[in-house]
């Protein structure tokens, strides 16, 4: 089971506390400006912790903050602490994810929104030390051609000191790492990240989310030692129709060696049946291919 980080020693790089900041719509606005180089002049939010499940038996996705633009481009900005392999395919699972629950919603391939899937890391990916690493869709064999999907992908390094990008943004990645300084922009952060920390509600809501998860990782286990019992249940069965076959095979194999004896000895059918124990139609069948 996993344990809970105690909520005094949560910080920014936390998805919970990180969410809940971005909730303040004005420093959200900054930080995705910051981001994309581009003022973002007004966001709304949709949904606050988007959850995406497009089909019962498909693998769902929550979604840290979600957002859209007034020319509703899709921003989903997720905080990433582990350093797994599967970083860009999970990327690429949530933009999946993302089309079809727009696609659900009515729209056509053509109105499918522009759309940034933003991880944050406290670790540098890529392992080159750039502060962003940007992904697009282009054409290999023609420079400057676009493939024209509006989807772009990138992941933000806290610990990056390579590329071009403004202070703010050094300044929001050095907040990641629990590193303040005296700019305005970071004592807004910091301040946000307090005010979140003091927040009763928000406290309750997190042991209430873990509680939750921790009931769901505790199904999850029951679920799957019922599987994996109901397996092994099957997996017996069809063993034990296996050695069943096999032993019919066997009595089969023995019961027509008799009925063959018991013909050539001068025995009628009827005869065969009644002292073999076997059914009239079995001894006719065995007789018939006798010729």
């Amino acid at each position: 089971m996993s344990k809970i980080k105690p909520w005094e020693e949560l910080t920014l790089s936390d998805n919970f506390i990180f969410q809940k900041v971005m909730l303040n719509k004005e420093l959200c606005k900054k930080v995705l400006s910051e981001i994309l180089g581009v003022e973002v002049v007004e966001i709304k939010y949709p949904e606050n912790e988007k959850n995406i499940s497009i089909r019962r038996d498909s693998k769902g996705i929550r979604l840290d903050v979600y957002v859209r633009d007034m020319e509703n481009t899709v921003y989903n900005i997720e905080m990433q602490q582990s350093s797994e392999k599967d970083l860009p395919k999970r990327t690429r699972y949530y933009q999946g994810m993302i089309d079809m629950d727009l696609l659900e919603k009515g729209a056509f391939y053509d109105e499918l929104n522009r759309s940034f899937v933003i991880f944050i890391c406290d670790f540098d990916y890529y392992g080159l030390g750039q502060y962003k690493y940007t992904f697009s869709n282009k054409c290999e064999e023609i420079e400057g051609l676009e493939l024209g999907d509006e989807t772009t992908k990138i992941f933000l390094n806290s610990k990056g000191t390579k590329g071009v990008v403004s202070e703010d943004l050094k300044i929001f990645l050095q907040c990641i790492n629990g590193e303040y300084n005296s700019s305005e922009f970071s004592g807004k952060i910091k301040e946000e990240v307090y005010k979140v920390k003091r927040s009763e509600k928000w406290r309750t809501e997190y042991m209430i989310q873990y509680l939750h998860e921790q009931e769901l990782e505790r199904e999850a286990k029951k679920e799957g030692m019922r599987k994996g019992i109901e397996e092994g249940r099957k997996e017996g069965r069809k063993e034990g129709m296996r050695e069943g076959m096999r032993e019919g095979r066997k009595e089969g194999f023995h019961l027509s060696v008799e009925i063959i004896k018991a013909y050539k000895s001068g025995m009628s059918v009827e005869e065969i049946s009644k002292e073999l124990n076997a059914s009239i139609e079995d001894v006719e069948f065995i007789v018939q291919q006798l010729g």
